[in-house]
């Protein structure tokens, strides 16, 4: 169990990658690409919710929100719930994920990877259905646990 908190640290981490990658622009029109997208990512997204298990916690609770146009832009809000002194810990990541084809335990399956701002790791998602994401470990396999690591589509 330990191993796999540990990966989904990482994941979650990996999505703060994303937004430090200003891919050669200068830093104003990095900054002003952010305020675009974070404008795109409130009014023209999808965004999927859930709250899957934490080893030291009550939970992580994550919110994707994903641009629904070319840019694959995303914004993602991690919550550790009861983190530190009880207290919520939150943190935020933006950028661009990558969609990967890819085949797992013999089924193909389609996967998002969403860079963190710090490049200290990726989340990656399993696309499960039209409602749903799952995360999974860096090598792309599901929890061997029967816990819910699931984010559902809201409405």
């Amino acid at each position: 169990m330990k191993k796999f908190r540990n990966a989904i640290v990482l994941l979650a981490a990996g999505v703060a990658f994303a937004a430090c990658q200003n891919n050669g622009k200068t830093a104003a029109n990095a900054g002003a690409n952010d305020s675009t997208a974070n404008d795109s990512a409130a009014t023209d997204s999808v965004v999927y919710e859930g709250t899957v298990p934490a080893a030291d916690g009550p939970g992580i609770k994550y919110q994707l929100a994903c641009v629904n146009d070319s840019s694959k832009g995303f914004r993602l809000t991690t919550t550790y719930l009861q983190a530190e002194k009880g207290k919520d810990q939150v943190s935020e990541s933006k950028g661009k994920y990558e969609v990967v084809k890819k085949t797992v335990a013999g089924k193909e399956g389609t996967f998002y990877k969403l860079p963190t701002s710090d490049g200290s790791g990726e989340t990656i998602l399993k696309v499960v259905n039209d409602s749903t994401l799952r995360l999974v470990n860096s090598d792309f396999e599901e929890a061997a646990s029967k816990l819910n690591y699931d984010l559902k589509l809201k409405k």
